[in-house]
């Protein structure tokens, strides 16, 4: 009988599930962080996947915005970044910071120091963060063929270089990186909601892109239209650390970089039995402090896991439900709610841009049932939210198997946030 071991925020819980149920397991072994960080990420700048190197855009007197993602990616940014300052003013160019934040709040001292750390915010270099409300920090540039108004903050366009430094991962909306670092990273809130309400489409979602994802499109286009130089990509194994560099022209590199996460993180359904399990067994990450951000998993798993199954994630979940809270009106997600649901967008009483963190995640808890793990502490929120959820992976186990047979099939996605099928378009 073997013991699994689930990742659980910063720690792991220790598991036993009989050899006759355990019937798929994406565990596997990661690469360890690349060594010398800052030496390849000068070899990715001057070696680039398209386009020309990043030297070449830099000339004395020359004004180069770095673009940096904001506190909801776990990009190290700390490691990437002094390699980058030196080379610009080894250069003569002039190097600003401006954090991507969407239309998220606006990163504490704190968030920033964690993301920066000693060198960049000891370098003098300045920092600026992007405010989707500022309705003045942000020009009109024109609208995309999807009719996205284009409203791009205002430093970011004064720049004579343009550079993004992010991750490559799996969204509920697509893949992240490159294109995103523009929309939403540096819009105002109108381009946002307009562009975001596009993540309905039907292959919005986890692993699929353009042409198929018409929301990830949009977003590229406003990236082409804003100017973006070149962005520089980095794949995280699930320890958070740096295991491949990309960079270069940003579709190109995107894709690229694309390629390399799904060799990490994509899995291949026609592995499992029948194609789907009874009951998937997911953890979180150490960076997902908040539901809203480790409750991806359930999307990520909905093709792993037949209709009537149980998903049961583990997740401490710290910082409690953040934008997750919203989805508390709309649950069970019954059709009733779901007409109320888009209501709701039309009207202006939700979101676009904090329903795409949710709404997908309502779609699968109408067809799954989905079950939490988590600290005792944290159990009156999910009652409230109508979700079981238990103090125990042994007390979540059995109320699973419960309501399956004895002979119930169970898949173990330790790092379902991120996982995809292979072969998604064929299915």
């Amino acid at each position: 009988m073997p013991f699994i071991q689930i990742p659980y925020g910063s720690k792991k819980i220790k598991f036993r599930i009989s050899d006759k149920n355990l019937v798929v397991s994406t565990d596997r072994k990661f690469p360890k962080e690349i060594k010398n960080i800052e030496t390849r990420v000068l070899e990715a700048l001057e070696n680039p996947v398209a386009g020309p190197p990043f030297t070449s855009y830099l000339q004395r007197n020359k004004k180069v915005v770095i673009l940096t993602d904001n506190y909801a990616r776990l990009t190290p940014t700390y490691k990437i970044l002094p390699a980058i300052l030196k080379l610009i003013k080894d250069k003569g160019a002039s190097a600003e910071i401006l954090i991507a934040n969407g239309a998220l709040r606006e990163m504490t001292d704190a968030e920033i120091y964690r993301k920066f750390g000693d060198y960049v915010l000891k370098s003098g270099v300045p920092i600026h963060q992007s405010n989707s409300r500022n309705r003045w920090d942000f020009e009109y540039i024109g609208k995309t063929n999807l009719g996205t108004p284009v409203n791009i903050h205002r430093k970011f366009l004064e720049a004579d270089v343009k550079i993004a430094v992010t991750m490559t991962q799996a969204t509920l909306w697509g893949y992240g990186g490159g294109g995103s670092m523009i929309l939403p990273g540096i819009c105002s809130y109108e381009t946002i909601e307009w562009n975001h309400r596009l993540f309905m489409g039907k292959y919005c979602g986890p692993g699929f892109e353009p042409p198929q994802n018409i929301m990830r499109m949009d977003i590229e286009e406003a990236m082409i239209m804003a100017g973006l130089n070149m962005s520089l990509l980095v794949i995280l194994n699930p320890r958070m650390q740096i295991i491949n560099i990309e960079a270069g022209e940003t579709l190109s590199t995107h894709r690229k970089s694309v390629k390399v996460y799904d060799s990490f993180y994509s899995f291949d359904y026609r592995q499992i039995p029948e194609g789907q399990v009874d009951i998937a067994i997911s953890g979180s990450f150490p960076g997902d402090r908040y539901f809203a951000h480790s409750c991806w998993a359930i999307a990520n798993l909905d093709l792993f896991v037949k209709d009537g199954g149980t998903i049961i994630l583990c997740t401490p979940a710290p910082g409690g439900l953040a934008h997750f809270s919203y989805a508390k009106d709309y649950l069970p997600f019954t059709n009733d709610k779901r007409k109320k649901l888009y209501e709701d967008f039309f009207y202006g009483k939700q979101q676009f841009w904090h329903g795409c963190l949710w709404t997908p995640i309502l779609e699968v808890m109408a067809k799954k049932e989905v079950n939490i793990v988590t600290e005792r502490d944290k159990l009156p929120i999910f009652k409230e939210l109508h979700i079981p959820a238990f103090s125990s992976m042994a007390e979540a186990f059995r109320f699973a198997m419960e309501r399956h047979s004895r002979s119930a099939k169970v898949g173990f996605f330790p790092y379902g946030k991120w996982i995809i099928p292979k072969k998604l378009h064929a299915r």
